[in-house]
């Protein structure tokens, strides 16, 4: 085979593999409509801080974050200061939890962190439209008649409040 002919079979090669990412195809109006998401869930960053696991840690202004784009927050206004704390917590000793990319810097004060979401955590969801939106299996449904509640936490340590 001449280099004409290698040169083809990689062209080829190439086209077959082009739409398919992660197993699945991906045709054009879907690469479109994954880029408008990525827009819509990566807000503008101050600062980013790339972790040694290789995410990318955003610092997002604290008014810009994405749980503000929710229309019953939208003139939401932030409490920076708790309002009350218990006394109990007096007794507490702070711990400051430290992130694998604090390594590597931290935030600036009045942004929050938030992890980029990448094309690949979007391919690896069912569809875009359902990305990061929770199965209807995973909430309790709803019974009125019970009067329970139902909360998860998961925790490996410490003392919460509130939650």
């Amino acid at each position: 085979m001449g280099m004409a002919g290698f040169t083809i079979a990689l062209m080829m090669i190439g086209v077959i593999i082009s739409p398919c990412v992660y197993g699945k195809e991906f045709s054009d109006h879907q690469e479109i409509e994954v880029e408008k998401l990525l827009k819509l869930l990566n807000k503008p960053a101050l600062k980013s801080i790339k972790s040694e696991d290789g995410d990318i840690i955003d610092c997002v202004p604290i008014h810009s974050q994405p749980a503000f784009d929710h229309p019953l927050l939208k003139n939401h206004t932030i409490q920076m200061r708790p309002s009350f704390i218990p006394e109990s917590t007096s007794m507490y000793t702070k711990t400051n939890p430290t992130q694998v990319w604090h390594k590597n810097g931290r935030c600036p004060e009045n942004t929050v962190p938030i992890r980029r979401t990448k094309k690949e955590d979007i391919l690896r969801s069912k569809s875009h439209e359902s990305f990061g939106k929770k199965t209807t299996s995973s909430v309790p449904e709803d019974n009125l008649s019970n009067n329970h509640e139902y909360a998860i936490m998961n925790s490996r340590r410490g003392k919460y409040f509130g939650t």
